[in-house]
């Protein structure tokens, strides 16, 4: 396979040398120009895949060099990396197409992924980011996207725990792929050919739950007209995923503790003893030492269930992860709806990077479902933060186990989306938030100097 080629150009040499360490890990041709004139140069003589510039040069800077590719006849995306984020300066670089827009300091991890996403529109493929040195996670666990350091940690876990049969306790926000997680862990354990059973310990009522997990024998209440099978007895030789165990009462709570310990339940109203061999993987948003402290959950179920903790970061805090979601999520979303769409544009990539994304991975799946299903275009394009701000849409409330935003944020998501209300006006965009149009102007000139557009926070 032929090596992708990167061209780098940057007056910092220091700059340079850096992003040619983190490229050559990719397996990548890489050569550097400390100049836009210079970089024509090499251009003329060679082939290049991606261009990363600096935005601010002596000289040539790198918006005249976005230009002079351009009007050249290059076809290669240019992605541009500075120092100075402003929002002029990111609005200028979509307008004259740059691919996206990297605010330093950024993390290296980062930009591989971008330069990735570049190479990929090329049809061009590269070696593992930052040299891994095997095939990146998505093709262990096929569902679950994620080459951020958390995320690693998260499959190094699940890689060693899955050929046990230790009992995991899965902790997260809504959204965070919980499910997701407990399913990589049985496909692949030893108990992979035997059955996955999944309950919903919020999806059935508190009278019934006893009977969902446990089974029940004809007659055993009014409405028992014939014997039934509880979710361990389904389960038996395979695993079992309590989803939500947190919301269990504790009468409940005791029962599972001792099918745990003895390995034996009884179907309500029977009286026969059934042997059962049960693996427990159980998820939950809520702290569960937290609730111990609080006298709802209980100390031996916990130290029973939690031998293997296993934590997913929120969205918000891998958004490194996010271009390769968005990848993943137009593909499937594809084929789904028999679209073609190649992408999301710079400026969409910006604003899918700063939202926080209370939902998690839930709530942006959402997003590019219905963008994709929308799309006019081959390319995602919008500019409205609205358009995925499900949370707040109709004024819902967030859901369970999302983080509370601050007063800061609501005022900029409102006044963002105001702006996109009157077309960018801001005289008008200012009568309507009832502030002065000087005022309006300096809390734009303050979101933009917080933008830190493709950065991990």
């Amino acid at each position: 396979m032929k090596s992708a080629r990167i061209l780098v150009v940057d007056d910092d040499q220091a700059h340079r040398e850096l992003c040619r360490e983190v490229f050559q890990l990719m397996q990548a041709e890489v050569s550097c120009a400390a100049s836009g004139e210079e970089a024509l140069e090499l251009l003329a003589q060679k082939d290049f895949d991606v261009i990363v510039s600096d935005l601010v040069m002596p000289g040539m800077s790198g918006l005249d060099l976005l230009v002079a590719v351009q009007k050249r006849g290059y076809h290669i995306p240019v992605i541009m990396v500075t120092g100075y984020p402003d929002l002029q300066n990111v609005e200028e670089c979509i307008r004259l197409g740059s691919f996206d827009y990297i605010a330093k300091p950024y993390d290296p991890y980062l930009l591989q992924a971008t330069v990735q996403r570049a190479l990929h529109r090329q049809g061009k493929e590269t070696g593992p980011l930052f040299g891994q040195g095997k095939a990146p996670r998505r093709h262990q666990f096929p569902d679950i996207i994620g080459q951020s350091a958390s995320m690693e940690e998260v499959f190094n876990t699940v890689s060693k725990v899955a050929e046990s049969n230790a009992n995991v306790c899965i902790y997260g926000e809504s959204g965070t792929g919980k499910e997701l997680i407990a399913r990589a862990i049985h496909s692949n354990s030893p108990r992979k050919d035997r059955p996955l059973v999944v309950l919903d310990c919020t999806a059935i009522p508190e009278g019934l739950m006893e009977s969902e997990m446990f089974g029940h024998v004809k007659g055993a209440f009014t409405s028992a007209g014939m014997e039934r099978d509880g979710v361990f007895q389904l389960a038996d030789t395979g695993t079992l995923f309590l989803d939500e165990i947190g919301e269990l009462s504790l009468p409940l709570q005791a029962k599972l503790l001792r099918v745990i310990q003895c390995r034996e339940f009884r179907k309500v109203g029977g009286n026969k003893p059934i042997k059962v061999d049960v693996r427990i993987i159980a998820a939950t948003n809520k702290d569960l030492y937290a609730e111990v402290q609080k006298g709802n959950f209980r100390e031996d179920l916990f130290y029973r269930i939690e031998v293997i903790p296993i934590t997913l970061p929120p969205l918000r805090d891998r958004k490194e992860d996010i271009p390769l979601l968005v990848d993943f999520f137009i593909e499937r979303f594809n084929r789904l709806n028999n679209k073609k769409i190649k992408g999301v544009t710079p400026r969409t990539m910006s604003l899918l990077l700063q939202y926080d994304w209370p939902g998690n991975v839930r709530e942006l799946e959402s997003c590019i479902e219905r963008a994709v299903v929308m799309a006019d275009d081959e390319w995602i394009d919008f500019t409205d933060p609205s358009f995925f701000l499900v949370s707040q849409r109709n004024g819902e409330s967030q859901g369970k186990g999302t983080a509370p935003r601050s007063l800061r944020q609501v005022e900029k998501e409102h006044i963002l989306r105001v702006l996109q209300e009157v077309d960018g006006n801001k005289t008008r965009a200012a009568k309507i938030l009832g502030i002065s149009l000087r005022g309006l102007q300096y809390k734009l000139k303050t979101f933009a100097r917080e933008m830190e557009i493709s950065k991990i926070p």
